[in-house]
């Protein structure tokens, strides 16, 4: 086993290198609309209950995570390990580098960040790191103030040199902790930003070159990660197996692929956490997972095998618990790839698949009949895509017959052999084979499915977006220009739609008015459904399995978000 002093001894700086250095497939392009702003308003402290002024309200329906097995909740007792299951744990714990799920757990207790969460996920954001903040009239410039005495791990104190070295260092060669192939900062919207400046020891100022109504949340991306200067002065490009970080667990011991060792942090600003140690473990196979779970071995389980829910719900020693349906679940059309060229052919897909049977059959009923790419929880929301997101067979039949193409019409269908994937594509081919086509199933490991996809080689796809950061424009980005998956995965950034797309997706993230935005998001739904170069499946409702005598807080499970710090384990 590998301490988290060890860990930099043992692995080289080469091996680590070579173990971290994917390259990232898109950045984000500045937003275009500048439209004024509400004037300079201070926010608050955490612990104020009314929502931020210059943050833009998220009014979503009073949709609540239900306990699909209810259970009585123990007497809690304080203290205690949790054993977290994760489908695998990653070579590096580098902010910087996508290096899964599991991974991503780990930092989003590790460290903290400007931003946190509101009480419900799709709140605006609070005050963490930053005590406060100003917003320009323009909406250009944000000016935080940073919460004095908050500690790092190595007994360090945050400051602005921690933030600001933070959020630059993946684009600064000459940083100490600078590693080659960093991409990550595109998604808390680096891509617009002017500058990142130190304005006093405890003050930083942000400029941005075009309004980001969303910018606030994108600060508390697990990207976002604010790091002890110290850390990544010792630690350097190995700083992502040493992290030292300033949230409410630290790390104690790292084995790169396997599993990860934190022990609650005593002087974390808001309060011990209330748990004493979380190890997270990768259990890549289905089985071992499930065994592990009823053995009692895991009391933790975030990414359960779909197949054996109803088992589980069975067992009196264990809950199943299951989120807000903000997982998005869809099918990509490239139009680089004919026959997805052709709009009656896009359209044929689309109403030939019984959603209500993948729900029922594939994700043993943990999901929602979809509208659009914004889901019932979610700013934006509309529910009129529920007559175009619809099976109706008949009608598939008859725009295939459209499209002027010999039948059957022959089409490979991508994903990835893992989860839920394989029983939703067979169950896809079968209706697709129902009303003319001719479905040759494509079934990929999770390393080289992306990788496909991404060189633009699929013709029919399937994946999911979840809800990282709480704003619409987070899952219709997807069509921007700027981004690999428009580009690779749907082809539209090279289509005569690209344009039209990357003005609505652009006005979106620079508007401020709700009413406005919420009108511009109807526009980009509007035209996702007429234009078909995703076909929504489900919204899913991602399931988590827990201990009985695991208590897991409100608001500590979001998509692939976990929060631990308010987790408690009561007597059995």
């Amino acid at each position: 086993m590998i301490t988290q002093r060890e860990s930099k001894r043992i692995i080289s700086r080469r091996a680590f290198l070579r173990a971290s250095g994917v390259v990232g497939v898109s950045t984000l392009l500045s937003a275009c609309a500048t439209p004024a702003a509400p004037a300079p308003t201070p926010v608050a402290p955490a612990n104020t209950p009314t929502p931020l002024p210059t943050q833009v309200p998220i009014a979503t329906p009073e949709l609540v995570a239900p306990t699909i097995v209810p259970t009585e909740a123990p007497a809690v007792s304080g203290g205690g390990t949790l054993v977290f299951a994760a489908e695998a744990i990653g070579e590096s714990l580098e902010p910087g580098l996508w290096n899964g799920f599991g991974c991503s757990n780990i930092l989003d207790n590790v460290y903290d960040r400007l931003t946190q969460p509101g009480e419900k996920w799709t709140d605006p954001a609070r005050p963490a790191l930053a005590q406060s903040w100003e917003i320009s009239p323009d909406g250009l410039v944000y000016t935080f103030k940073l919460r004095p005495g908050v500690k790092f791990h190595d007994g360090t104190e945050l400051n602005a040199d921690a933030v600001v070295r933070s959020l630059n260092r993946m684009t600064d060669p000459d940083d100490k902790s600078y590693v080659k192939g960093m991409y990550m900062n595109a998604e808390y919207g680096v891509a617009n930003w002017e500058k990142l400046e130190k304005v006093d020891d405890m003050t930083v100022r942000l400029t941005l070159k075009q309004p980001d109504a969303a910018q606030l949340h994108r600060l508390f991306h697990p990207a976002a990660a604010i790091m002890s200067v110290k850390a990544m002065d010792e630690f350097g490009p190995e700083v992502g197996l040493n992290p030292v970080g300033a949230g409410p667990f630290k790390l104690e011991k790292f084995v790169p692929g396997q599993e990860a060792v934190v022990v609650a942090f005593d002087d974390y600003w808001q309060g011990r956490p209330k748990i004493d140690k979380v190890i997270f473990r990768g259990y890549p196979d289905e089985a071992a997972m499930i065994a592990a779970i009823e053995a009692g071995e895991v009391n933790f389980a975030a990414y359960p095998p779909s197949a054996a829910i109803a088992r589980f719900q069975q067992n009196s020693n264990l809950k199943v618990e299951k989120g807000l349906p903000l997982v998005n679940l869809f099918l990509g059309l490239n139009r680089l790839q004919p026959p997805m060229d052709n709009i009656n052919v896009r359209r044929a897909i689309n109403y030939a698949i019984n959603r209500q049977n993948l729900i029922d059959g594939a994700l043993y009923g943990l999901g929602v009949l979809p509208a659009s790419f914004i889901g019932p929880a979610e700013f934006g929301y509309d529910p009129a895509g529920l007559q175009v997101s619809v099976y109706d067979p008949d009608k598939a039949k008859t725009f295939l017959q459209e499209s002027g193409l010999p039948l059957p019409v022959e089409i490979t269908f991508s994903y990835e052999n893992n989860r839920f994937w394989p029983q939703m594509a067979e169950l896809i081919k079968a209706d697709l084979e129902a009303v003319g086509f001719k479905v040759t199933l494509d079934k990929l490991d999770a390393s080289a499915y992306p990788a496909k996809v991404f060189a633009g080689e699929t013709q029919l796809n399937m994946t999911q977006r979840s809800l990282w950061v709480p704003d619409p424009d987070n899952k219709v980005r997807l069509l921007h220009s700027s981004q690999g998956s428009a580009q690779w995965e749907t082809g539209v950034a090279k289509s005569e739609m690209a344009a039209k797309y990357d003005a609505l997706i652009d006005a979106g993230r620079s508007e401020s008015d709700p009413e406005k935005r919420k009108a511009i998001y109807k526009e980009i739904q509007d035209l996702i459904l007429e234009d078909l170069p995703y076909v929504m499946l489900a919204y899913y409702e991602k399931p988590y399995v827990v201990a009985s005598n695991v208590n897991v807080p409100p608001n500590a499970v979001n998509t692939e978000r976990i929060f631990l710090r308010g987790v408690t384990i009561g007597s059995a």
